[in-house]
């Protein structure tokens, strides 16, 4: 865009500096560039000022380069500030771009008085601007509140399903654990001697519970089974995860071998004999493997990688 501005007013008569005349666009490139770069709704204030100052430097910049009153290099001049102020009140700034409005049409009004007549610049590039400001000062005043509340409501609807998400998974959860735990502390509670069998329902219990602590990214319903089953016959089993945060977003590939190490844990579990030491693990982020399986019996270890 600003290669086509310069070209149309460098292809016409009038321009005394061409230098001066491209380095003033690459000025309002500038006052292009902060608003859609600047952080925050609305943007930032110094961006803002500096989208100002930028403008006036620019603006000054044309006038000089110019013969005085060509309409044709001082057309791009005002199509490029119409931009600016559209930018300006789209992000919020309505006032900065009425300031920025208002102190171009000095600059303008002065320039005529010293090159030219006072409304002679002025006729040629304020009256686009001024439709321009107008036009979206009462785009951002009307719809600009109706997308912030848009804005909220979809925080707020991802913000509900992230909880209700959050409780299907808990009480899930609970469901699971209340099966197996609730017979046990009901005969606890009501002071009876519990048998072998039932000690070691609270060991696999206690397992199953520190497991959930220690991998949460293992967390599954059908590896947890098996684990269950596993520590039964007497295996050892170790589910540990040291891979990146649940709030780190998990991407396909990840996903993809996680589901593979996975079902390959399960097969393990299932084949593994009375006394190995069987240790799933997930990975820190950044190594080359994002999932490891090891199978320690008989002085012996064979350990599987995903990558």
């Amino acid at each position: 865009m600003l290669a086509g501005f310069v070209l149309l007013g460098l292809t016409g008569e009038g321009v005394d500096s061409p230098w001066l005349y491209t380095a003033a666009f690459g000025l309002l490139v500038v006052a292009w560039a902060l608003p859609l770069r600047a952080p925050g709704t609305p943007m930032d204030g110094r961006a803002a000022a500096a989208v100002l100052v930028s403008q006036s430097v620019a603006v000054i910049g044309v006038v000089a380069a110019v013969e005085p009153v060509v309409r044709g290099p001082l057309m791009p001049c005002a199509g490029a500030t119409a931009i600016v102020g559209a930018l300006l009140c789209l992000r919020g700034r309505v006032g900065t771009a009425w300031i920025a409005f208002v102190v171009l049409t000095a600059i303008l009004v002065i320039a005529g008085v010293v090159r030219a007549q006072p409304l002679d610049y002025v006729q040629i590039i304020v009256p686009g601007n001024l439709g321009i400001v107008v036009l979206l000062s009462v785009f951002a005043s009307v719809v600009a509140p109706r997308a912030d509340q848009i804005f909220a409501l979809r925080r707020q609807a991802r913000r509900a399903a992230a909880e209700v998400a959050a409780r299907t998974v808990r009480d899930q959860q609970l469901a699971r654990l209340d099966n197996r735990v609730r017979p046990l502390l009901q005969r606890i509670a009501d002071g009876q001697v519990l048998t072998e069998r039932e000690l070691n329902q609270c060991r696999l219990v206690e397992a199953q519970l520190r497991d959930r602590i220690r991998a949460p990214g293992l967390d599954l319903p059908h590896l947890f089974d098996c684990a269950w089953a596993a520590r039964s016959r007497g295996v050892r089993v170790v589910l540990l995860d040291d891979g990146p945060t649940t709030s780190v977003a998990v991407d396909d590939r990840r996903a993809r071998i996680l589901a593979e190490a996975s079902s390959a844990a399960v097969t393990v579990l299932r084949d593994a004999a009375s006394g190995a030491l069987v240790t799933v693990r997930l990975l820190p982020a950044g190594r080359d493997a994002v999932a490891t399986i090891s199978v320690a019996v008989d002085g012996s270890v064979s350990l599987q990688e995903f990558s």
